[in-house]
Parts: structure tokens; sequence; C-alpha cells
């Protein structure tokens, strides 16, 4: 196992061995606390200072001494058991500052580092800048371990909230599949899933400019409180007036009268899975509620069975939910 991990951190594997590396994750709440060791050593390890070289040197010395351990507890006495509350790199606060190349930029002076979030977690992540991130479930950053002189560019294709350092000699600019949002030193929420419609932009402080990829003309500035959303091929601007949709940071996703075969999409990106409703009146049906992440989609689903009957069966070996 440990070897499909350095193949993670070496961005050796596919899209589709990431993914499975996350759902054997979830099955295993020993391989979760691994992970999370290894993430930090990994991190401390690509250090460019000396003293730091030599921290990483006693971390790994440090994480070895301590998998020897685990082995031997393993095999001597059964395992108590993991707190569910402790998930990959949930609300790990790491500031990377590497300075190496990666097979997904050979030719390029800086290195990109990527990190992801499996299913139904989420994760916190501060730049070498200062930028805190957090990362929804089933997400991807995607970011250089030293900015350009003109510009500090990240990539997402998932759900985040910035925290921007700012500094109005270097805009920071979130790229996703069809926006790019250019602030100098905010706070803000986006949502962008690669493949997915959907495409939101919440400004909670300061000010963003969301300007579509592909269309220079479409091209719109945010205040605090404002949402930039997709509908169809334009760009609609909307107040909101509650806080709910960033209590995801918190573990908590909260619908605010969403219809359910809207909820039914956030879900399934969230929990990385498929779910069918075959249920015509249950779609039309609105619901608010709030949900632990930690709790599972299959908890989410008992939850709104109280407020409207339906049933629900779960293939495990297809990752299919289906609702009647």
């Amino acid at each position: 196992m440990q070897d499909l991990f350095i193949r993670y951190f070496n961005g050796e594997l596919s899209p589709q061995e990431r993914q499975e590396l996350f759902r054997k994750l979830q099955q295993s709440p020993e391989d979760k606390k691994v992970f999370a060791e290894m993430q930090n050593v990994w991190a401390l390890s690509s250090l460019s200072k000396p003293a730091d070289k030599q921290l990483a040197n006693r971390k790994l010395a440090q994480f070895k001494k301590a998998e020897k351990k685990r082995f031997f507890i393993h095999y001597i006495r059964p395992m108590f058991g993991y707190a569910a509350t402790v998930v990959v790199a949930v609300a790990a606060t790491w500031t990377i500052l590497t300075q190496f190349d990666t097979p997904m930029n050979r030719d390029a002076l800086a290195g990109y580092e990527e990190f992801a979030t499996p299913a139904g977690q989420r994760a916190k992540v501060t730049l070498y800048d200062g930028t805190v991130v957090w990362l929804n479930a089933s997400s991807t950053l995607r970011y250089p371990n030293r900015f350009a002189n003109d510009v500090r560019k990240v990539e997402l294709d998932g759900e985040a909230f910035f925290e921007v350092q700012r500094n109005e000699e270097l805009p920071f600019v979130v790229s996703t599949e069809k926006m790019d949002i250019r602030v100098l030193g905010t706070k803000f929420n986006v949502f962008a899933y690669k493949g997915k419609p959907e495409f939101s932009t919440t400004l909670v402080e300061g000010s963003v400019k969301v300007s579509d990829k592909h269309d220079a003309s479409k091209t719109m500035i945010l205040n605090p409180s404002e949402t930039a959303e997709l509908r169809g091929d334009k760009l609609v601007k909307t107040k909101y007036s509650t806080s709910d949709l960033l209590l995801w940071r918190s573990g908590i996703y909260a619908f605010d009268d969403v219809p359910f075969v809207d909820m039914v999409k956030k879900l399934e990106l969230y929990y990385d899975i498929t779910i069918n409703v075959h249920n015509e009146k249950l779609k039309q049906n609105k619901f608010t509620a709030k949900f632990r992440q930690r709790d599972g989609i299959e908890s989410v689903l008992r939850t709104l069975q109280k407020a409207y009957p339906f049933s629900f069966i779960k293939d495990d070996d297809k990752n299919i939910i289906t609702i009647k």
C-alpha cells in the first residue's frame, strides 16, 4: 500500500487509479492514518532549506519507527478502531515550499503540486504565499511551488474556499474549466467541478472579477454578498443572504429550499457515487436540511426519508444508489 502512496505523491497515478486509491482509503481507517502521516512527511521532505531537510529526515525516521510499532500492534492485539471523525487531511494545515520537477510539468522552471480530497472529506491547505484554501470533497487543487513574477495562478476542479493573501503587485487567479476568477486579496467560494454544467462564485470579502475563458465579453465584478452563477450560457449575478453555503468547511452540508434533483447532483459529487431517482413526485419536492459530512450518503438519505417517504437500494459493487 505504501508503494501506491508514493506513486500518488510522485504524480504517477492516473485519475482512475487515484479514485480507486481514495475508495480503498475509505474502507481502511488504518490506511487513512498512514496516508495522512505520509502526506506530512512528503511535504516536509520536499522543502528546500537545509534546516527543513534535517527536520524532514527526523520526521521520516519517526514515521518509519511508528510504522514498525503499528505493524507489531496490528498482529499482537486487535485494533480498537480509529475514530470516524479522523479522515485524510481533514483540517490539516501545510505550507508547501517545494522546488522540484513533476511528471505533469517537466519543462517548467517551477514544479507543480496537486492536492486532492477523497469523497466525503475536506482539507485545508496553506500555500507558500500565505493564501489559505479549503477543499471540499472530491476536489483537486493544482498550484506551482513558486508563483510567476506577474500572477499567482492555481487550477481548481471541484469546490474550494479561498482566503487570499493580499498582494497588489501579484493578482491571484483561480482557473476552472469554464471561468477564471481574478482577485488581489479577498475571501470567496468557488464551485466548479469539471464535466459538470454548474459553476458559481460567492464573494465574502473584497472584490473579484469573473471572466469566461472562451468569451471575453462575459465578465462580471462581484461585491461582498454577491454570487456569480452560470445558468446555461449566461453568467447571472444574485445576492445571497445566508452563510449556510459555507458550512461545508466545518463538515456540514446545508440545503435551503432546494429541489431534490439539485440536491442529488451535489451529493453525487461530494460522495463520489451515482444516484438514480425513479420517483417523479420526489424529484419535485424541495428540502431544507443540514447533514454532517462524516455521516455518509446513506445517513443523509435516511434523514430525508423522515420528511418524505421513499425507499433506496445501494449497489456497493457498482457504486450506485437507486431511489424509488
